[in-house]
């Protein structure tokens, strides 16, 4: 008898290949032309629950695999696929030897990177290569941390590709209220050949992803045709708030989730 996903295994899932992926045409669309044609420096920007580490985290495990697919996805089975699932693991020197891997890996998490680990990028890394990808996970936070300055001229002169990612927020207040920003600088967004917004999918392709996902990690949905289009109602075409649903049905006895749960679900946030 095969092991059921647990609760946590669902709300740290992330997709093997991209056609796990609900939304985000664009996302997708530049990262299979990265894996075909090669990489410049990128921001991807967009609300939170959209999708966006997931996307970026495929996208870098299908660059560090040496077995991709045809269709362009990581074969999931060797030792690079299974380093990197969720892209946030350095994956450089012996270990890309060993893996076969064309590309070095380093992930910069924003709200927690220090100072001084900034400054060792120089000697710890090698930003001479252009197969180099530096991965800022947060980027704005940088800005706000008072650390940005430390990476501009960084980033402008080192043949390394830099990958960032951002977060997008509704202006609350001012003559701009209403409009959505990623509280980056215009020096740094200038770093960044392409900017790249996440989008959300139709109703119905999200409702076909609710089927598929319930399926893979044996969700027993209870009345179906109220609880799914309930599920992308509430959770306004997001699916990572979708997928904290199935994490929270996952809790329970029978595995299960219907209307009266999706009801009461936590929404996190209100952008």
């Amino acid at each position: 008898m095969k092991d059921l996903p647990t609760p946590q295994q669902i709300r740290r899932w992330f997709p093997g290949c991209w056609t796990e992926i609900a939304g985000n045409s664009k996302v997708l669309e530049t990262w299979k032309n990265f894996i075909a044609n090669g990489l410049c420096n990128a921001l991807f920007t967009g609300q939170s629950r959209t999708g966006k580490t997931r996307a970026i985290s495929l996208g870098i495990r299908a660059l560090l695999c040496p077995n991709r697919t045809e269709l362009l996805s990581p074969c999931g089975k060797c030792a690079a696929c299974k380093a990197t699932v969720d892209g946030r693991t350095v994956h450089a020197g012996v270990f890309t030897a060993i893996t076969g891997s064309e590309y070095s890996f380093y992930p910069i998490d924003c709200e927690t990177v220090t100072a001084d680990e900034l400054d060792s990028l120089h000697s710890e890394v090698k930003l001479e290569n252009e197969t180099t990808i530096i991965y800022l996970d947060e980027v704005a936070a940088l800005r706000s941390r008072r650390l940005e300055g430390r990476l501009l001229k960084v980033i402008d002169e080192t043949e390394a590709i830099w990958i960032a990612s951002a977060v997008s927020l509704k202006r609350k207040k001012g003559s701009r209220k209403g409009e959505w920003t990623e509280r980056l600088s215009k020096e740094m967004k200038g770093r960044f050949a392409i900017k790249v917004g996440t989008s959300l999918p139709h109703p119905d392709d999200l409702c076909t992803w609710i089927e598929e996902r319930s399926r893979a990690w044996e969700i027993r949905i209870i009345d179906p045709e109220t609880t799914i289009p309930l599920m992308v109602k509430r959770s306004r075409c997001r699916v990572g708030y979708v997928v904290n649903m199935f994490s929270a049905a996952a809790t329970r006895n029978d595995r299960s989730i219907g209307p009266n749960d999706v009801k009461g679900f936590n929404l996190d946030t209100e952008d």
